[in-house]
């Protein structure tokens, strides 16, 4: 069930992130700092889920070698979706579905240039707000491997065996959320 279903949606937030204001944001190798202005909740049927499904296939389709077949499906019609925005630009995505008392996040992608500079740590913070608000007591994704230390910097615990979802290793993990 999705979010929306159940609570406002089209909330926003502001989220600039500087080297002043945010500890550690500052980008590796003196590369320009990304200015997060905004993160959007929307539905699947917003203009911006064009910019998103583009963001997901160069993540997931082009970088990561996942079938194209795969990367959208029945989900996307129902879920939440967040996007962060910087300069009018979708630079992270993540969707939100509700399950009972519990918010599966999935389809978390980054932009290449936006990646360690905190945009995926906001967005997975405004996703708890937002599943917490919503009713969810917890949260539960299917983590690549390579993502799992990111996921357990935010408190969230692996659970159960590795299994592969559309040829790329994934673990379970979960986090309680706070009420």
């Amino acid at each position: 069930m999705p979010c929306g279903s159940n609570c406002r949606l089209g909330a926003y937030h502001e989220a600039g992130l500087s080297s002043a204001s945010r500890g550690g944001l500052l980008p590796a190798g003196g590369q320009e700092e990304i200015e997060l202005s905004t993160i959007l909740e929307i539905r699947a049927t917003d203009p911006l889920m064009s910019a998103v499904y583009a963001l997901r296939r160069d993540v997931f389709v082009v970088e990561q070698g996942v079938p194209e077949e795969l990367e959208v499906d029945d989900d996307d019609r129902v879920a939440t979706h967040l996007a962060a925005l910087s300069d009018g630009r979708v630079i992270g995505t993540l969707r939100i579905l509700l399950h009972q008392r519990s918010a599966k996040i999935g389809r978390m992608a980054v932009s290449a240039t936006s990646r360690r500079k905190g945009i995926g740590r906001e967005l997975m913070e405004f996703a708890a707000a937002t599943a917490s608000r919503c009713g969810a007591e917890e949260i539960i994704l299917g983590a690549q491997l390579t993502a799992c230390e990111f996921y357990k910097r935010l408190g969230y615990i692996e659970e159960g065996a590795v299994f592969n979802d559309a040829g790329i290793p994934h673990v379970m993990m979960r986090k309680k959320l706070q009420r």
